[in-house]
């Protein structure tokens, strides 16, 4: 597969994954007037979700992903270990924060009980953490050695801190 086709890739599953299939649920629960999107906020009605699942992250990661395929020198298997251990970590981090503050929707409707969407979402979340994560240990690894940041840095960075911001938006 080429390069440009792994990218375009990258964009379409993390696209399809955080935000496409979600709000195909959600048109669909609305469709049949499930209790779970009439009492709950569903993924339509989060702007995170939106532009966020939606667009920025789809972009952010194929940015990453370049980035990660010019570097490829830098991608070891302790990279990618570590990468992933810090999907976890951020991963729970996300939803224990969601549990303690109790932040119900349509993934979660009691608190601590995350439902098939949950579950979904918390395997995307897990997915683009890690992809991120290893994109950072490679960016250490890349400015170490050439003793400068790459120009996608400050992309993928503003791109998480806007979703972040808008995350924080929704649950205020």
């Amino acid at each position: 597969m080429s390069r440009g086709w792994v990218i375009f890739l990258v964009g379409f599953l993390t696209f399809f994954l955080g935000f496409g299939a979600g709000a195909v649920f959600n048109i669909y629960l609305l469709a049949i007037k499930s209790p779970l999107v009439l009492n709950f906020r569903g993924s339509l009605t989060f702007i995170s979700s939106i532009l966020g699942d939606g667009i920025i992250l789809p972009v952010v990661n194929m940015v990453a992903v370049s980035f990660l395929l010019n570097n490829k020198k830098f991608v070891s298997k302790l990279n990618i270990v570590l990468g992933i251990i810090f999907g976890v970590l951020i991963t729970i981090y996300f939803h224990v924060i969601q549990g303690v503050k109790e932040l119900i929707n349509w993934s979660m409707p009691i608190p601590w009980q995350w439902n098939f969407f949950g579950f979904w979402h918390m395997i995307y979340m897990f997915l683009v953490a890690s992809l991120l994560s290893l994109y950072f240990i490679v960016l250490l690894s890349h400015i170490k050695k050439n003793k400068k940041i790459n120009k996608e840095f400050v992309f993928i960075i503003v791109g998480i801190v806007i979703f972040l911001l808008l995350l924080k938006l929704d649950y205020s």
